[in-house]
């Protein structure tokens, strides 16, 4: 009898070791991201952006409407049950992801999804992307002290209030600051993140797979000389004599195509003149 008492006690030990071991600290973050058009109007998105901590990653990615569950079922990501033990669960990626952000803290490398003439790629860049000046202002989100932060990114400037009593991170790409980033918006106000609510818990996650990782993977740079080629080319095509070639943005977010880019103004003012 006290054998078999010993023996339950040991197993039970491993399986509760086993499954402290599989613990992972995360928190979850609700955004409100709005984008203001040059030509009126506005549009915003709920998004999501969950950081765990002793994987050193976190994914950021939209938040789908109830109604619209059903019939985009393909691009939801979701924590699975193993088969094999059924305290570890795994994230599993499904569908086309487009807007979602993977970041690897450990590997400072971070993948999304760009989009050249109605085709997604994946593009990796790295975390280390961001020229951070702080300023010795603060405020409060969500019962947070936060600091404001500004700087420059791939064509815009931005202002940014982060938490030092949280972890490192930030909605989408924005990231870098020694603690979360619970607002940023940029200075033309194009664009805006905001905090809506805090969450922090653990969960049994054995793996985090990277959600983009599978698919063909293009540089930033890889992605941005593909970008240009394909707006030379639509600026230049002309199937017949009377028709004229399509403008395409020099990039949206982000900057894609510099104000000096001497293929991209050939080709502009070439169309121009037709």
């Amino acid at each position: 009898m006290k054998k078999n008492l010993l023996y339950y006690i040991l197993i039970s030990s491993f399986h509760f070791g086993n499954s402290q071991n599989n613990e992972v600290n995360t928190y979850t973050i609700d955004y409100v991201k709005t984008i203001n058009f040059e030509s009126g109007g506005s549009f915003s998105a709920s998004h999501t952006y969950t950081r765990f901590i002793e994987l050193n990653k976190s994914i950021f990615n939209v938040v789908t409407n109830p109604k619209e569950v059903k019939s985009s079922e393909e691009n939801q990501n979701s924590l699975v049950e193993s088969d094999d033990d059924d305290t570890v669960f795994y994230f599993k990626p499904t569908g086309k992801n487009i807007s979602l952000v993977y970041k690897d803290y450990l590997k400072q490398e971070l993948f999304s999804k760009h989009e050249v003439s109605y085709k997604y790629f994946v593009v990796q860049d790295t975390l280390d992307l961001f020229n951070w000046e702080i300023i010795d202002t603060q405020k409060d989100i969500l019962g947070y002290s936060c600091q404001l932060a500004k700087m420059n990114f791939r064509g815009r400037d931005y202002e940014a209030w982060f938490a030092t009593t949280l972890p490192t991170g930030g909605p989408w790409k924005y990231d870098g600051l020694p603690g979360m980033i619970l607002e940023i918006t940029s200075v033309d106000n194009f664009i805006s993140f905001k905090a809506t609510s805090i969450k922090n818990g653990y969960i049994e996650l054995k793996n985090l797979e990277n959600p983009l990782s599978k698919e063909k993977v293009l540089t930033w740079q890889e992605f941005t000389e593909l970008y240009k080629i394909k707006a030379v080319e639509l600026m230049s095509y002309r199937p017949t004599e009377n028709s004229f070639g399509v403008e395409t943005s020099r990039g949206g977010i982000e900057t894609y195509i510099t104000e000096d880019d001497v293929d991209y103004n050939n080709a502009l003012e070439k169309m121009k003149k037709q």
